[in-house]
């Protein structure tokens, strides 16, 4: 429902069932994985990331105003509100224990094991945010490409400084023109293409091909122009450096060394000050990639995610 008026508002939720038959085996791995995507995303983004995953149970839920979840009738599009909806979806799912009267149930819904919660980008930082409003409901989690500081901090490069004020100067000028041509901007499939060119890294042609695809066809995916602009402001005056050290639960961290819009340096100081409250921070870097470790190199994030997983499964 709405955080703030409380009307209905329908959530849509894709569920990846286990195609593996190690899933269901004596002793494989039972434990869901919640995913959340990234800005102008749908679960589409991660679709190859769980196709890479086949033994493990996922659902993905598509944030408000994107694929298909309407937007909030009357909440604006902001990371505590889009918590707060997602918080109550696994619980209608019966994924973590329901909160009654601001406490919660002592073990998860009919003995089930605790769901992971994964993020990428954007919704590194909503995941961050539930996991640390309840880390007991979660048994790890998983964020991929990391929003690991706030956009245009002191220490920036002069390109990501530079291409942070394009980028807001493009949001920013789209919710100033008129509707029509706002929009248009927007979704333009001009802006989407460099958009994509500028964060690629691969050389392979069938993934780079691949990735066009995928973001001309879904990037925009939004409901309208407002959800766009509200979300665009909300993915760039937070990061996971906010809540890092209440994060008291197992964290993998997967970053791109040539991410734009989180430095090396970047993540390992998230690392760090994650690791004063966890009891595992991981942090792994892949060379070769930025932003787009979910197309370019969604089997290797697979491969760390299910060791991350077996790891948190042998120390249970």
């Amino acid at each position: 429902m709405d955080p703030v008026s409380g009307r209905p508002t329908p959530l849509a939720v894709w569920h990846y069932a286990v195609e593996s038959p190690a899933g269901d085996a004596p002793g494989g791995d039972r434990t869901p994985i919640v995913t959340l995507h990234g800005f102008r995303g749908d679960h589409h983004g991660l679709a190859l990331l769980a196709d890479c995953l086949p033994d493990m149970e996922i659902f993905l839920p598509e944030l408000p105003g994107f694929g298909h979840s309407p937007a909030f009738p009357d909440a604006p599009h902001t990371v505590a509100h889009y918590v707060t909806v997602l918080g109550s979806a696994v619980e209608a799912l019966e994924l973590v224990p329901r909160t009654s009267a601001g406490r919660r149930a002592a073990s998860p819904p009919a003995g089930l094991p605790r769901p992971t919660l994964l993020g990428h980008s954007f919704g590194s930082v909503i995941a961050a945010q539930l996991a640390a409003a309840d880390p007991d409901r979660w048994d790890g989690l998983v964020l991929l490409n990391p929003i690991c500081e706030p956009a245009l901090t002191a220490d920036d490069s002069t390109s990501k400084v530079l291409m942070s004020r394009i980028a807001e100067g493009y949001y920013e000028a789209s919710a100033a023109l008129p509707e029509r041509l706002g929009s248009a901007l927007l979704s333009s499939p001009l802006v989407v293409w460099i958009t994509g060119t500028v964060m690629a890294k691969t050389t392979d042609r069938h993934t780079l091909a691949y990735l066009h695809d995928q973001h001309q066809n879904y990037f925009s995916a939004y409901d309208h122009r407002q959800v766009l602009v509200e979300a665009y402001r909300a993915s760039t005056t937070g990061s996971v450096l906010d809540v890092a050290e209440q994060l008291r639960l197992p964290v993998l961290l997967v970053a791109g060394a040539d991410d734009e819009l989180g430095s090396v340096r970047g993540q390992k100081k998230l690392a760090r000050r994650i690791g004063r409250a966890s009891p595992r921070a991981q942090l792994e870097i892949l060379d070769g990639v930025g932003h787009l470790i979910h197309y370019e190199r969604a089997p290797e994030a697979a491969a760390l995610i299910s060791a991350f997983r077996a790891e948190l499964g042998r120390s249970g």
